[in-house]
């Protein structure tokens, strides 16, 4: 089902107040709508802000591909892998496994990164109209990607060039050690290569975030933080109501974005969302200037993003069920693996952070209506790429909303596919 709203200015009511559901309002309310956010935590908390802050194009990798399987089945009986799956939750998670292992062939794992960067390709347009509204984005320098295994560089190359059929900038060769530290003092002699990627850029999430609600705020959208949903209200596949702990609100539109509580929203108007929890880790270090460009280090499964307030390193995917517990090994981890590439005030001042991203079982977002009900969009899923399909995604919600179909191919995403 496809059905515009009913009304010029249509009420849409988002449940998550996220990424995904702020950058929904910002270009809704763009469209004349009237938007209520509701969140069962503080807004914009979570992996909304304590991501890595990387908007690219290029690298948009699923998480289910070619060895991944043995990688999680290796990861259970050793808990500092990067990609960690708790034993005890393999039971309650197995239709999850089931779907994510059919998605762990080499053609659907290009198909899908192929899918993402089309969804990708309006992206930087999009950004500047958010930032035209008074979303705060300011770009860092350009993402650096080193390596010390020589062949693992090359692989990792040859893994991007489908994206330059659309458009992406992907280098033609890999840049020297030195070539590296000239960009980076902090990078240690352990580099021997690496890759300038002048495509990809990061930002400050935790201040896009806050300059999106701010935006929002002077625009009468009314926020709802702390209210649980304890039950949405339908019939004849239209949702009529949601009911929250701080009471009942009637329903025009309604928008699941709810990130990695996405798929309890689903149960309960009996509508499957494969989306569980992924646990990440992140540690804030001083800053230098020695370290001013964001990096991907591959080989460690861990990155470095240069922030206002310091250096964050963040990394691992934990399985680890629907309320995950911090595991400060997790973070010890991160450090040991980054201290071979960087030379940082490993002994200064540290925060350490964690959170979950919402993971779908086939490693794509879930964009579209379900069958099932004419004034419902599904927004969620999204999995390590948030921020990055954040715009996009806001842009495709307001289509699908205000006009009753959205002019990017969501074929991908349909969120009815499962």
């Amino acid at each position: 089902m496809s059905s515009p709203s009913s009304s010029s200015n249509p009420q849409v009511t988002i449940l998550g107040a996220g990424l995904a559901g702020l950058a929904s309002a910002m270009f809704l309310t763009d469209r004349g709508a009237d938007v209520t956010i509701v969140d069962s935590s503080a807004l914009g908390s979570g992996a909304s802000r304590g991501n890595a802050g990387y908007i690219c194009s290029s690298i948009v990798c699923p998480l289910p591909g070619p060895g991944a399987i043995k990688n999680a089945f290796v990861s259970m009986g050793r808990p500092n892998n990067p990609l960690r799956v708790h034993p005890t939750q393999v039971p309650r998670l197995l239709p999850w496994f089931a779907s994510f292992m059919r998605a762990c062939t080499s053609d659907r794992f290009v198909a899908a990164q192929l899918a993402l960067g089309r969804f990708n390709a309006r992206t930087p347009q999009l950004v500047d109209q958010l930032r035209a509204s008074g979303a705060r984005i300011d770009m860092g320098k350009p993402l650096l990607i080193p390596f010390h295994d020589e062949a693992a560089a090359h692989h990792f190359l040859a893994s991007l060039a489908p994206m330059k059929q659309l458009g992406c900038i992907v280098p033609d060769r890999l840049s020297t050690g030195d070539e590296m530290r000239a960009l980076v003092p902090a990078l240690t002699d352990y580099i021997t290569c690496g890759l300038e990627l002048p495509g990809e850029r990061s930002i400050d999430p935790g201040d896009f975030v806050e300059s999106m609600i701010e935006v929002l705020t002077g625009r009468g959208v009314r926020f709802l933080p702390n209210h649980q949903v304890t039950a949405i209200r339908h019939g004849n596949g239209v949702v009529s109501s949601v009911e929250t702990s701080g009471g009942s609100l009637a329903v025009e539109n309604l928008v699941l974005a709810a990130g990695s509580g996405i798929r309890a929203l689903g149960r309960m108007i009996g509508v499957n969302i494969p989306v569980i929890p992924g646990q990440g880790y992140n540690v804030l270090l001083p800053s230098t200037e020695r370290l001013t460009h964001p990096l991907i280090c591959e080989e460690a499964h861990s990155v470095a993003t240069p922030l206002p307030n310091g250096i964050r390193l963040g990394g691992t995917m934990e399985f680890g069920g629907l309320t995950p517990k911090f595991d400060q090994k997790r973070v010890d981890a991160i450090i040991r693996s980054m201290r071979r590439f960087l030379d940082l005030d490993w002994d200064g001042n540290s925060k350490t952070w964690a959170g979950s991203r919402p993971m779908s079982s086939d490693g794509l977002p879930l964009i579209g209506r379900p069958r099932s009900f004419s004034n419902v969009v599904i927004a969620g899923g999204h999995g390590m790429y948030g921020l990055t399909l954040s715009p996009t995604t806001g842009a495709a919600v307001a289509e699908l909303v205000v006009d009753g179909r959205s002019d990017l191919d969501l074929s991908a995403f349909d969120p009815n596919r499962f």
